[in-house]
């Protein structure tokens, strides 16, 4: 056969180059080099060579164009076959392989979502481009960014042997930290320890600190519904509630007042609340549950000094208490003193509700007998009495007497019974009283008109 065939053309990069006799050309590694024969006639095969002189055939290559991956340097050239001719080659493509240069590119790891946008460094070596997620003009703006990790490249081209390479790197935005909630103000908490109710942090740590108060302790400082304990008679607390992250810091307080309870609380029923909304602890002695402080339901009414007896106070449909020589704060300490109509809610009902809450009343001289039969024989004024060992702090609040004025203040206490004894024409009221000079809990009577404190007693179930 006769002729020659045209020359091989080397397609790279999407450039088509035309190529000599042995030519030589340069390539990067791993670029794809594209080989192509224009025209031809009869079959034809691609060869490869590693020296230029001892050739292999390419099986599956008998199509005009061949596609090589760059690995090494070779020698490349088509033959092509027609009948009983003899093989004719195309020239020769001598492919010389120039390494990739090395590409490094460090960013910081993070960046607040609020923070400044920021030109982009760290590409190595320098001089090369950089583009990616949330790049603006050079920068990069978290802002626009988002929240989340996003992914910066670094492409950089070696001026001698143009081969390029890229490099990437990862960047987080960090989302600023949500506003810290500590919960709602408790200013009564019946128990000496209480469920906190803050919010979960959101890219942040949530920590529980005492701004203000003394000997309280949580169950898990960094949980948001932490159990607060007070460990001490200290009972008023401010606590914070702290959420702490990489883009910031939100603090919110809380005030936790804790409510006195006795010694004893009764089962179940830590605390009373009357009509008027005011909190008493309970106490449990024996199979009894009394209030632990004195009731102190009702609207003030001036005492007036008269010489007969009578009342201040009516049968009106309201609550009416007396207070300690017409103090208004001796209420706060000693409750109210109640004549025995007033307090029997102008019933003679033993056992009646009276002006006690739902669930309780005003104790029967039976009742109180009870209690005392929980004591030794004449102990049980010491130990009812204030700073005695029961819990039941029974308070030297006095009386008024049935004239108007008042007695016995910081020597005695006074609490009447629902129960009443009639003699000569004469109705009064049973009471009971503790004295600071003695340990007894002596039982005695008294106009209804006079005023005393009141103890409710739980109804039994």
């Amino acid at each position: 056969m006769r002729g020659k065939m045209k020359r091989l053309t080397i397609l790279l990069a999407a450039v088509s180059i035309s190529l000599t006799a042995f030519s030589q050309h340069y390539a990067c590694r791993n670029d794809t080099v594209r080989l192509y024969q224009p025209t031809y006639r009869g079959t034809l095969t691609w060869q490869r060579s590693d020296n230029g002189l001892d050739w292999t055939r390419l099986p599956g290559t008998q199509k005009d164009t061949l596609a090589i991956v760059t690995t090494g340097e070779s020698f490349y050239r088509s033959e092509v076959t027609e009948g009983l001719c003899k093989p004719y080659y195309s020239d020769i493509v001598h492919l010389i392989i120039s390494e990739l240069p090395p590409i490094y590119l460090e960013v910081q790891d993070s960046a607040c979502l609020n923070g400044i946008p920021f030109i982009v460094a760290g590409g190595s070596p320098a001089g090369g481009t950089y583009w990616g997620d949330g790049m603006i003009d050079g920068k990069f703006s978290p802002a626009y960014a988002g929240p989340g990790m996003h992914k910066l490249y670094y492409r950089y081209a070696d001026t001698l042997s143009l081969c390029a390479d890229t490099a990437f790197a990862y960047i987080t935005v960090v989302n600023l930290p949500n506003r810290a909630q500590a919960g709602t103000d408790m200013p009564f908490v019946a128990s000496d320890s209480i469920l906190l109710n803050a919010n979960i942090p959101e890219n942040g740590i949530g920590t529980w600190s005492i701004l203000d108060g003394t000997n309280g302790h949580f169950s898990d400082v960094h949980s948001a519904n932490s159990w607060f304990y007070k460990d001490s008679m200290n009972l008023n607390f401010t606590l914070r509630w702290t959420i702490t992250g990489k883009c910031g810091t939100s603090f919110d307080d809380v005030v936790v007042a804790f409510f006195p309870l006795s010694k004893n609380p009764c089962p179940n029923t830590p605390i009373v609340t009357d009509a008027d909304g005011n909190v008493y602890p309970t106490i449990q002695i024996g199979n009894q549950c009394w209030m632990g402080k004195n009731l102190n339901v009702g609207r003030p009414v001036t005492s007036t000094v008269r010489f007969f007896d009578h009342a201040d106070v009516s049968d009106n449909g309201i609550i009416e208490k007396y207070r300690l020589n017409n103090n208004p704060d001796s209420s706060n300490l000693y409750g109210g003193l109640y004549d025995w109509y007033e307090a029997m809610a102008y019933t003679d009902i033993v056992g009646g509700q009276g002006i006690c809450p739902d669930g309780w009343h005003i104790p029967t001289d039976a009742e109180w007998a009870i209690l005392d039969s929980n004591f030794a024989y004449g102990d049980a004024g010491g130990e009812l009495k204030v700073g005695g060992g029961s819990g039941f702090e029974g308070m030297y609040a006095g009386m008024r007497t049935s004239v108007g004025d008042f007695t016995s203040n910081g020597s005695a206490g006074f609490f009447w019974t629902s129960s009443s004894w009639t003699y000569s024409g004469n109705n009064e009221g049973y009471y009971r009283k503790l004295e600071g000079c003695n340990g007894w809990l002596t039982k005695d009577s008294a106009h209804k008109q006079s005023a005393r404190s009141v103890r409710c007693i739980k109804n039994s179930q």
